[in-house]
C-alpha cells in the first residue's frame, strides 16, 4: 500500500471547504494530474455519489470511478476510487481553527497484484510527487499564493516598451497567463455580485463565468429584452442564481434609483463590478446635460460605488472592480474639461480620459475604503473582439481582428479579481492577466495630488454628493 498524509490550514470556513471538496469534480482545479472530471450522480453530493476521473499517471491515461462512501458534513469525507489495476481511498477530515479550517488529507493506493520492485519504486515516487503537488495547489486555490502581488521590475519594463506591452494586450498575452494564480470556484459560491453592463461582450462573458462558479449574480442592463434573454440562458444551465435590474446608467436619477433598490434587496454586496461603458464617436449630451462618455463611463460608476458603500462594507471583505482600458495610457486627466466643451470632441480621447479617471479613483478609494474592509481594483481586459469595438473603431477592429481576444479571455481577470485571495492583499492596483501593471507609460500623463483632489470635487458636484 502507498500512503500519504498531509495537514494544511485554510483561511475559509469549514462548511465552505467541505462543500467544495465534496463536489469532487472540482478536483481538476487543484490536482494537476487530473485531466478530466465529471459527476455521474445528479444532485447534492451524498453517500453513494459517483464521479468519473481521467488521470495523467506518467505516460498513461488512467480512467477511474470515485464514490463517496462516507460523508459527515463539515467534519469528514471519504471517497473510494477504482481503476483497472489499483484502488484508492481518500480520507479528508475538517477541523475548525481560529481564522479558518485545518484539513487533514490522507490518500491510500492498493494493488491487488503488486507491481515489480522497479515499477513499484518509480510508481510510488510519482504518486507522492502528484499527491504533494495536489495538496499544495489545493492550499493555493483556497488561500492564495505566498508572495504578495506587486508590480515587478520586468513587468514594468515590458509595459513601458511599446511592442511587448501591446503584444500583451492580444490573445497571446492571455494565453501566457491563463493559469497564473489559480482560484477555487468555492470562493464564488453564494456571494452577491453586482455586474453592470452584463448583457453583451465582456460583461456577458463575465456573467456566465460568475454564474457557473455559483455566485448570486445581479446583472444590470439597459435593455429589458437582453436581460430576459440572459435569464433564459441561465435557466438552461446549472450554477448560482441570477437577478436582473433594468437601468440607464447614463442618467444619475436612474443610478440613484438602482442603488436604492439594490440596498433594499441586498443589504450585503460582496462584489461590485463597474463594467458598463461605451465609446461614442460624436459628442452627445444626456437629458441631464452631461456628455455621454463622462456620464456612462465615469460619473455612473463613481455615483453607484459611493451609494453602495454601506452594502459593500457589510460584506466585511467587499470588492469594487473597475473595468478600465489600455487606452488610458495615452491620456492624463483634464479636470477642467471633463465635459469636452473646451476642445474639438474626439471619442477615443474622451473614453481614454474617463478610464484614466477610474484608475485614479481606484488608487484613492483603496486608501479611503480600507478601514471599511473594502478593496478596490482596476483592470484592463486587453484588446477584445466585441460588437462595441467593431462599431466604435472599425479600422482598428479590422486590422487586428486575428489578434483580438475572445470576450471570455477579456473577462478572465475580472472574474479572478472577484474572488482571488491574492487580490484581497493588493488593493488599489491596475491589473492585466492577473498581474499588477504599470499605470503610466507616456510622459505628461501623471496627475498631481491637486489634480486628484480636483477630480473628486468635480465628480461630487456633478453627482450631487
Amino acid at each position: 500500500m502507498w500512503r500519504i498524509e498531509r495537514k494544511i490550514d485554510i483561511p475559509q470556513a469549514a462548511d465552505r471547504v467541505f462543500d467544495y471538496l465534496a463536489q469532487f469534480d472540482h478536483i481538476r482545479e487543484w490536482d494537476p494530474s487530473v485531466l478530466a472530471a465529471q459527476p455521474l450522480t445528479a444532485g447534492k453530493p451524498a453517500a453513494g455519489s459517483r464521479f468519473r476521473l481521467t488521470l495523467n499517471f506518467g505516460l498513461a491515461r488512467v480512467p477511474m470511478i470515485y464514490e463517496i462512501t462516507s460523508l459527515v458534513p463539515d467534519r469528514e469525507l471519504i471517497l473510494a476510487g477504482r481503476a483497472s489495476s489499483f484502488t484508492a481511498v481518500d480520507r479528508l477530515r475538517f477541523e475548525a481553527i481560529a481564522g479558518g479550517t485545518r484539513l487533514i488529507y490522507q490518500a491510500d493506493v492498493n494493488f491487488p497484484k503488486p507491481p515489480g520492485p522497479l515499477l513499484s519504486s518509480l510508481g510510488q515516487r510519482l504518486f507522492r510527487f502528484n499527491a504533494e503537488r495536489a495538496v499544495k495547489r489545493l492550499q493555493v486555490v483556497l488561500s492564495g499564493s505566498r508572495p504578495v502581488p506587486k508590480l515587478g521590475f520586468l513587468t514594468r519594463v515590458a509595459d513601458q516598451a511599446i511592442l511587448p506591452g501591446a503584444l500583451g494586450f492580444t490573445r497571446f498575452g492571455y494565453r501566457q497567463a491563463q493559469h497564473r494564480r489559480p482560484v477555487a470556484s468555492a470562493l464564488y459560491k453564494d456571494r452577491t455580485m453586482v455586474l453592470t453592463g452584463g448583457t453583451s461582450g465582456i460583461g456577458r462573458a463575465t456573467a456566465h463565468a460568475l454564474y457557473k462558479r455559483g455566485a448570486r449574480l445581479v446583472v444590470v442592463g439597459r435593455s429589458g429584452d437582453k436581460l430576459e434573454a440572459l435569464r433564459a440562458e441561465f435557466r438552461q444551465t446549472p450554477g448560482g442564481s441570477v437577478e436582473t435590474e433594468r437601468a440607464d446608467l447614463s442618467l444619475t436619477t436612474e443610478v440613484r434609483d438602482l442603488a436604492q433598490r439594490l440596498k433594499v434587496q441586498h443589504p450585503r454586496i460582496d462584489v461590485l463590478i463597474n463594467n458598463a461603458g461605451a465609446l461614442f464617436n460624436q459628442r452627445v449630451e444626456t437629458r441631464e446635460g452631461f456628455e455621454m462618455t463622462l456620464a456612462t463611463d465615469l460619473l455612473s460608476p463613481y455615483l453607484l460605488t459611493r451609494l453602495l458603500l454601506p452594502a459593500l462594507g457589510a460584506s466585511k471583505g467587499g470588492r469594487v472592480i473597475q473595468v478600465a482600458s489600455g487606452g488610458m495610457y495615452t491620456q492624463g486627466i483634464r479636470v477642467d474639461n471633463l465635459q469636452f466643451r473646451a476642445a474639438p470632441y474626439d471619442g477615443p480621447t474622451a473614453y481614454a480620459r474617463a478610464k484614466r479617471a477610474l484608475v485614479i479613483l481606484t488608487e484613492i478609494w483603496a486608501r479611503q475604503m480600507a478601514p471599511l474592509g473594502i478593496n478596490v481594483h482596476a483592470m484592463h481586459p486587453g484588446w477584445v473582439d466585441t460588437p462595441g469595438l467593431a462599431r466604435a473603431l472599425p479600422a482598428f477592429h479590422q486590422q487586428l481582428s486575428r489578434w483580438l481576444r475572445t470576450p471570455a479571455e477579456g473577462a478572465d481577470t475580472i472574474v479572478w479579481l472577484a474572488a482571488a485571495p491574492d487580490a484581497a492583499r493588493a488593493s488599489g492596483h491596475f491589473w492585466l492577466d492577473r498581474k499588477i501593471r504599470a499605470t503610466h507609460i507616456f510622459p505628461g500623463t501623471r496627475e498631481s495630488a491637486a489634480d486628484r483632489r480636483a477630480l473628486v470635487k468635480a465628480l461630487n458636484n456633478l453627482a450631487g454628493l
